[in-house]
Parts: C-alpha cells; sequence; structure tokens
C-alpha cells in the first residue's frame, strides 16, 4: 500500500512539476518567434506566416519548432529556402488577429510568395463568448489575405474542457458557413483531434498538443491544404 501510494504522490509530482514547465512556455515560445520575426527576408525565400494563438507558437510541444508552425516550415524548407514570420500570441481571440496581427502583417509589406496559417476561436469558446462569434469572425474572414488556411477549432474531446464540446461544435458550423461565404479555405483539425484523442496527444494540462498531437493530429492537415493550393510543393 505505501509504495502504490508514493507511486501515486511521485506521479501527482510530476504532472505539476510539468504544467509549471508548461506554463512558463508562454514567455519563452513568444521571445523565441519574436527573434524568429526578426531575421532578415531573403529576395528569393518563401515566407511562411502564422497568425493565431497558443497553438501557433507551439504552446504544449517541448520546443517552440516542435508546434505545427514549426513542422510545416521544416516541410517547406526541404525543397526552398523558407522564412517563418509568426505574429500569433498564446490567449489570442478573434479580435486579437484583426485588431492587432493582421495590422501587424500589412504594415510588413511583404513582396515575397507567401503561404499563411491560422488557428483562432478556441479562447473565445472557453470565455464563453458565442454571443459574438459569428460576426466577429465574419469580419476576420473578410479581412484575412485570399491565400489564408485557417484550421477550424479543435475537438475538446478528452481535455480538461470537454465539456465545452457542444459550444466547439456550435462554432465550427458556423465557421465552414462563412468559410464558404468568404472562399477561405478551413483545415479540419477537429476531426482529426477527435478521432485520435488520448493522453498522448495532450500536454500535461491536457489542454494543449504535446509534440506528438501537433504531429498527427495539426500538421497534417494544414500541409494538405497547403500542398492542394500549391501544386509546386
Amino acid at each position: 500500500m505505501k509504495i502504490a501510494i508514493g507511486i501515486i504522490l511521485l506521479v501527482i509530482l510530476v504532472l505539476v512539476l510539468r504544467v509549471g514547465e508548461l506554463y512558463t512556455q508562454l514567455a519563452r515560445y513568444q521571445r523565441y518567434w519574436d527573434r524568429v520575426n526578426q531575421k532578415p527576408v531573403g529576395k528569393d525565400d518563401l515566407v511562411y506566416v502564422a497568425f493565431g494563438d497558443s497553438a501557433a507558437q507551439g504552446i504544449g510541444a517541448s520546443k517552440p519548432d516542435k508546434g505545427y508552425v514549426g513542422l510545416i516550415a521544416k516541410q517547406l524548407a526541404e525543397d526552398q529556402p523558407v522564412h517563418v514570420i509568426n505574429l500569433s500570441r498564446s490567449g489570442a481571440k478573434i479580435s486579437e488577429v484583426v485588431d492587432v496581427q493582421l495590422p501587424k502583417y500589412r504594415e510588413l509589406n511583404i513582396k515575397n510568395k507567401q503561404i499563411i496559417t491560422l488557428d483562432v476561436g478556441a479562447n473565445d469558446v472557453v470565455a464563453g463568448e458565442l454571443e459574438n462569434f459569428e460576426s466577429d469572425m465574419d469580419s476576420l474572414m473578410s479581412k484575412l489575405p485570399k491565400q489564408t488556411i485557417i484550421a477550424d477549432i479543435p475537438s475538446f474531446k478528452g481535455s480538461r474542457y470537454a465539456r465545452l464540446e457542444d459550444r466547439i461544435i456550435a462554432a465550427n458550423v458556423i465557421m465552414h458557413r462563412l468559410a464558404k461565404k468568404h472562399g477561405v479555405e478551413l483545415a479540419g483539425v477537429y476531426d482529426n483531434v477527435a478521432g485520435s484523442h488520448s493522453p498522448r496527444t495532450f500536454s500535461a494540462d491536457f489542454f494543449h498538443p504535446s509534440d506528438y498531437g501537433y504531429k498527427i493530429n495539426w500538421a497534417p492537415v494544414f500541409w494538405q491544404k497547403i500542398k492542394q493550393a500549391d501544386g509546386s510543393l
């Protein structure tokens, strides 16, 4: 009995330490992407622009470039020089993308060929802000660069927010309807996550993806859409 209790206490301690480490990622990963963003763009570089929230930051992964943005950048770099500009921010809601991230992007006045991805909306759902979800998402999609590939909101099954799954489904119905209206390409992250969620796909906080979760649930869906949009990849 004492051994069993000891093992349980050890597991709890490890989880607590891992959750604590995860929350230090918020500032560390932002600094990492800020440094990446400051690198000069080569005249022949393919520019990969990422908008979004903590998933675009790679929160939950063991390193910032183990999130889906880093994984996609690595795949793109197999065939050409790639410059990453990650304008995402942990905790971002739809309004943050419209009011902060898109204006920053326009200020950059990028002339190079671009790949653009976005994930946003999960924080709006967690905050219970569905009253304005449709109007905010409508405004966002109307302002996005036309080649932007946007993820629908991932399933919360198996996470600590599993009780909000009905909200996620309702929000995604809205997103799919608006995507057709605006001609925006959607990456179906929801189906991937819902079909393969397990403790292995989550980080220690049972919300953000792990390295494995980003690798199997996020990056492949975006990559498929990117290849469909650009036959040269």
